[in-house]
């Protein structure tokens, strides 16, 4: 059977380039999500997909009028539809942002092959260098409800989401290619000594990119308001998988209702158990054995995790250096810095909404306290009388002094001791405890986790 479709397909695609998944997904998100306005970056066969994906959507909300309308019977689907939504007219288009400047691709041939198989009314190309476009041109788009990304280094991502984040309509999706990098790491799983220092070995690994280990820890944030998935593809190193980022809708808050209440009130059973993924919360050592702890806190954590959400971005990094620096009101904030007015009241208000500054007076000005609020208290044992001499009940005793030291950071033995003598006061018999239970490590005179 001729398949036009197929066939265009297959002499867009690099046979071998690894896009075999990541195309057929985008068409099945397409028909799934029915957007209104999808946006490209980087035009190839994944083009191709986008619009036969757009079209099925188009065919298929087309029947469903229909359907609701009474002029189709098919009262099993008419159950599921929404009728306000099926309704509305369906008229998706795709704006595609490329400069043709990549060598080899197959962007240059797409626009013929969309008019060829009559799909071009949908299509419009934007020939330009995506970061030359103007914020007015890129609002002119309107609100975007699917964009695929799949051009140039983890820097450029970072751009994309920057300037087209703000931009995705509540409920919208951005998908981006390769997730997952194949990279060298140290790791820890064989030990082997050198130097009468431990290390680990270095292998190769697929790991996840740095931009999303930055995107996991802003969704676990309180209110992030957008979701992380990660789909890879274990046979590959690289082209390989999918990361969608979807914006939460108006009505997706937490509720603050507990899980067994929930179901009770949907009429379901009273013993269900909320299902726990993460890591179960495990009491230390030291505090079985009656240690006085003064945690963070979820006022203190909350504290941080905003602090650390708000100076992730490089220009409010620099906009509150610059009210460290001096106190000033918005408009000579961004004189000193060069920047548009209302890009920097953008990035005041979200270090205002942190706690970081505050207004007074018009002026701009730090607040040292969040700081203090902020910065996690470790957990202090009771001073013991005695060091535990079997090895056995001496480790349970030890490594409850671990959480007394942050994990990815490195004290001086001063430091150490410093923590240890809270503890007891022969500081020198725990550093080496700790040391030879491989609880701490040691080099240079610096101790850290291992």
């Amino acid at each position: 059977m001729h398949d036009p479709a197929g066939e265009a397909l297959r002499a867009l695609t690099r046979p071998g380039m690894g896009t075999e998944n990541a195309g057929p997904a985008l068409r099945a998100l397409a028909r799934m999500l029915r957007p209104r306005t999808v946006v490209e970056v980087g035009a190839g066969s994944s083009t191709l997909h986008l619009l036969l994906g757009l079209s099925d959507a188009r065919a298929e909300a087309a029947e469903d009028r229909r359907i609701v309308r009474g002029e189709v019977a098919a009262e099993e689907r008419a159950s599921v539809l929404h009728p306000r939504s099926v309704l509305d007219d369906y008229a998706p288009k795709l704006l595609v942002v490329d400069d043709f400047s990549v060598p080899g691709t197959s962007a240059h041939r797409v626009r013929e092959t969309a008019r060829t198989l009559g799909l071009d009314a949908m299509l419009t190309f934007i020939e330009r260098d995506f970061f030359a476009l103007a914020d007015h041109e890129l609002d002119a788009w309107g609100p975007l409800d699917l964009v695929w990304l799949d051009a140039g280094t983890q820097a450029d991502d970072a751009g994309f989401l920057t300037s087209l984040w703000p931009r995705v309509a509540p409920g919208g999706t951005v998908v981006l290619h390769e997730p997952y990098l194949a990279t060298t790491v140290e790791t820890y799983e064989t030990h082997e000594t050198y130097a009468g220092q431990d290390r680990g070995r270095v292998a190769c690994r697929v790991v996840p990119t740095p931009l999303l280990q930055e995107l996991r820890r802003q969704a676990a944030l309180p209110d992030a308001g957008f979701d992380v998935l990660a789909l890879g593809e274990p046979h590959k190193h690289r082209q390989t998988g999918l990361l969608l980022l979807r914006k939460h809708g108006a009505g997706e808050r937490d509720r603050g209702v507990p899980f067994p209440e929930e179901l009770r009130a949907l009429g379901e059973i009273d013993s269900a158990v909320a299902p726990r993924l993460g890591p179960a919360v495990e009491t230390s050592a030291a505090e079985t054995a009656g240690a006085e702890t003064a945690g963070t806190g979820i006022a203190g954590t909350e504290a941080a995790d905003g602090i650390l959400a708000a100076l992730a971005d490089d220009t409010r990094r620099t906009v509150y250096s610059a009210v460290v620096l001096q106190a000033d009101t918005t408009q000579g904030i961004a004189e000193r810095l060069g920047m548009a007015p209302a890009r920097c009241a953008k990035s005041l208000a979200a270090l205002e909404r942190a706690g970081l500054i505050a207004s007074t007076e018009k002026l701009w000005t730090p607040v040292d306290d969040v700081w203090r609020q902020a910065a996690p208290r470790r957990p202090r044992p009771r001073p013991q009388a005695v060091i535990p001499s079997k090895q056995g009940k001496r480790r349970v005793f030890l490594e409850g002094l671990v959480p007394l030291f942050a994990p990815d950071r490195r004290y001086p033995e001063a430091e150490v001791n410093e923590i240890l003598r809270q503890v007891h006061p022969d500081v020198a018999a725990l550093r080496r405890h700790l040391v030879e239970e491989r609880l701490l490590a040691r080099a240079d005179g610096r101790y850290w986790r291992p």
